[in-house]
């Protein structure tokens, strides 16, 4: 097993790897959708900032929420610690210090990524500049992350990235369900818009959840029928064939874990983990439909388990990374709490 420390940066360069991906195409999937919407629409930028997290953090900061700062201090902010740039160059610290463990290629292609997000995150207010910068760091994040997987031993260090990853993967798709699809669900209740209005927006909206999870051609794949809000849920939380929903990530996180070295405190986390990603019996007894009244529903299941995510997280650094577990009682876990972060290394003596 590695020393905690560099368990530690392995560990969190898969999380900031999968996050730096997320954000990238969170932030290009909102702005593509505004192509399909009427131009009487207006886009709700806040959303990003409730996916990131970030909401508390930008108030303080801003009085207006428009598409401008936004955009800003999603992408390019450094004060904000969920900001693209931010995340980057937590990865690329990550990876630095944990050179002689990965391949080679790897520092390079993510000094390449690095590089362009600082020159052009500042210039992303104009919308063809963002969609540029944002496809090409999705696409070499997208290059790395199979590089990883084509060059790498199937060790511990392979393990402890993968986990990292999966466990950010699975904490990204309940962020994005929460905060757009309970809102898609409280909306599609009101009695101001006829449904013949209000339908055709919806989809285009639902096809923005799925693509920005990247899982629309696996969906469309899966069903055959169009979007619907009930099996987009269901796709997204329960079908484990979607290496994007929780249940996959769940249960690749269960096979990493095995293969680590025993630490009963994982075991206990990952158990709860898998208790909170089961439907209760009043989610399975209601049926899920367009409306407010399944909106709750939707968020305490996904609010469990973003509980159960933030406990197994703080099992994994106690028993690997640090050996110094938080209380579990003092851990925020919901959708809206800062996505967390590393923490920081006392500096060598």
């Amino acid at each position: 097993m590695l020393l905690s420390r560099t368990a530690s940066d392995v560990y969190w360069f898969g999380r900031h790897l999968e996050r730096a991906e997320s954000i990238a195409r969170v932030v290009d999937q909102h702005t593509s959708m505004l192509v399909d919407l009427p131009v009487d629409i207006e886009a709700d930028w806040s959303v990003l900032l409730g996916v990131t997290g970030a909401t508390d953090s930008f108030a303080e900061r801003y009085d207006t929420h428009d598409e401008g700062r936004i955009i800003a201090f999603t992408l390019a902010d450094i004060s904000n610690p969920s900001s693209l740039v931010r995340t980057i160059s937590a990865a690329r610290e990550n990876l630095r210090v944990t050179r002689q463990l990965l391949p080679r290629s790897a520092w390079e292609t993510l000094n390449r990524v690095h590089h362009e997000v600082v020159e052009q995150a500042t210039l992303c207010g104009d919308r063809a500049v963002r969609r540029v910068t944002l496809h090409n760091v999705i696409d070499r994040l997208r290059q790395l992350g199979g590089l990883l997987d084509a060059a790498m031993a199937r060790d511990d260090t392979w393990r402890l990235c993968q986990l990292g990853r999966h466990l950010e993967r699975a904490d990204l798709t309940a962020r994005v369900l929460d905060v757009r699809a309970a809102t898609l669900l409280a909306a599609g209740s009101r009695e101001d818009v006829p449904p013949a209005d209000r339908s055709p927006y919806e989809d285009v909206r639902w096809l923005g959840v799925l693509r920005a999870l990247e899982a629309h051609h696996m969906y469309m794949r899966s069903t055959t029928g169009g979007v619907e809000p009930t099996s987009v849920q269901r796709f997204l939380i329960d079908d484990a064939s979607c290496p994007r929903s929780i249940a996959h990530c769940v249960a690749t996180m269960s096979d990493l874990l095995g293969a680590l070295p025993d630490r009963p405190p994982t075991a206990a986390a990952l158990d709860r983990l898998v208790d909170a990603v089961r439907p209760d019996g009043s989610a399975d007894a209601t049926p899920v439909e367009r409306g407010a009244v399944v909106a709750p529903t939707l968020h305490r299941r996904l609010e469990r388990t973003q509980r159960a995510l933030i406990v197994t997280h703080a099992a994994i650094e106690a028993a690997y990374l640090t050996g110094d577990a938080h209380p579990a009682g003092t851990l925020r876990a919901d959708v809206s709490s800062p996505m967390p972060a590393q923490r920081q290394r006392v500096p060598a003596t």
